[in-house]
């Protein structure tokens, strides 16, 4: 592509940006109607707390059984918040999060500790729109593109101005707190919601803190739809833009299909596949954005939506009150041979003794293995909830060919979350 080409590429894809930004600010500023009069003037201020703690443990880590390698984590997380509301129309929220990872292996231990404020926004609620500006939560869907990551220690939140009115959705901004936070990174959504046809999503990301510069542009659309006692659930995207230099060129999608077979008990299949790949102009392989990929792959979270092909059938049972019983099968297979095995947080896996798990020449197959995992989650009235699950990965011909290493990995949790 040519340097004209090029700048006209990198112009448009800034002006677009531009447009959601331009549209949440007129939604402010001259759509927005004056807060409605109202007769309620009494201030509400509520405190919340929510403590987790959280234990890890990972067994033949990168499929090697080298002595030493097995590693414990155990996770704490401490939320504090404030909601005030001052009438009908506007509210806030302030809350400070605390979290510590106290690790450990054969050979080393250590600790890591983080603390922020997690939210800390103003929301307006009028009668035709709905407007928040400050750190805050940003949740599309079922979270494969734009999530919170709840499930890690550090969870995700967006510094950002975002309104919604009718079924229109639109936000822009920056990430506010995460696990290693990229600092140029400016990411804007808009949304429109139908009720028959479901939801589709254009997302802007411009990184300038890469090599070249990042713009990228996802078109996303998810739709759920019941039939009978049948549950029909499908997303795609496609991708289109510029990456580190070269042209992006991907796409991904979500199909699965869920029913209650027995009494209080749900079957669900899945079938997932992401593009990946490329070649020395053009990047194949799909960029996942910011999701909350936990146990949307698997349990064990070795599988991001990024070159990939999966296969899943999931159980779950609701049988005994209070408590959630879960098991899964999954098979994954890379959808492209040269390109890289990329977990949950959309890094390429670690090879034992260095490096990641790819084969540039493609030679080494596309079987990446299988995953098997149990659940439980007990919630006890006033009390919290308990849970724990287990995952087992058999790795397959292609991790046994990169890293020459055919060991069973494992990996188990037990945890325990409250909020008051």
């Amino acid at each position: 592509m040519g340097v004209a080409a090029a700048s006209r590429s990198t112009a448009i894809s800034r002006l677009l940006l531009e447009l959601p930004a331009i549209w949440v600010q007129a939604m402010f500023f001259i759509f927005t109607p004056p807060p409605p009069s109202t007769t309620d003037s009494t201030s509400i201020v509520k405190v919340t707390v929510d403590l987790r703690e959280q234990f890890q443990r990972h067994i033949n880590p990168s499929f090697s059984d080298a002595a030493g390698k097995n590693r414990s984590d155990l996770f704490s997380r401490y939320r504090v918040g404030l909601d005030a509301k001052a009438n009908a129309a506007w509210s806030g929220r302030i809350e400070y999060q605390y979290s510590h990872d106290l690790y450990w292996d054969q050979h080393s231990n250590g600790a890591v500790d983080a603390s922020d404020l997690s939210l800390a926004y103003v929301k307006y609620s009028g009668p035709s729109v709905t407007a928040i500006g400050g750190r805050q939560k940003i949740e599309l869907g079922d979270q494969r593109l734009i999530g919170s990551t709840e499930w890690l220690n550090l969870a995700r939140s967006f510094d950002a101005a975002r309104a919604m009115a009718g079924q229109w959705d639109a936000w822009a901004g920056r990430l506010g707190v995460a696990n290693n936070k990229p600092q140029a990174v400016r990411v804007e959504g808009l949304s429109h919601s139908d009720r028959d046809w479901g939801t589709t999503s254009l997302i802007l990301k411009h990184d300038l803190g890469t090599i070249s510069g990042t713009d990228i542009q996802t078109l996303d659309h998810l739709a759920k739809v019941k039939v009978g006692k049948t549950m029909l659930f499908g997303e795609g995207a496609v991708q289109y833009g510029s990456s580190n230099g070269r042209d992006q060129r991907a796409w991904a999608y979500h199909l699965a299909v869920s029913q209650e077979l027995l009494p209080k008990t749900t079957f669900s299949l899945e079938n997932d596949a992401a593009s990946g790949g490329g070649n020395a102009t053009t990047s194949h392989t799909f960029d996942n954005l910011y999701p909350s990929n936990h146990n949307l792959y698997g349990l064990a979270d070795m599988q991001g939506w990024k070159n990939m092909n999966h296969l899943g059938i999931r159980v779950e049972n609701r049988s005994i009150p209070n408590l959630t019983l879960k098991a899964s099968a999954h098979a994954f297979s890379l959808r492209d041979a040269s390109d890289a095995w990329y977990n949950a947080v959309g890094a390429a896996n670690p090879k034992a003794g260095g490096g990641t798990l790819s084969d540039p020449t493609g030679l080494s197959g596309r079987d990446i293995g299988k995953e098997f995992d149990l659940e439980a989650a007990y919630t006890v009235k006033h009390a919290g909830i308990f849970s724990g699950g287990i995952a087992f990965f058999e790795p397959g011909n292609f991790v046994q060919n990169v890293s020459g290493q055919s060991n069973q990995m494992i990996f188990g949790y037990l945890q325990y979350q409250i909020r008051f």
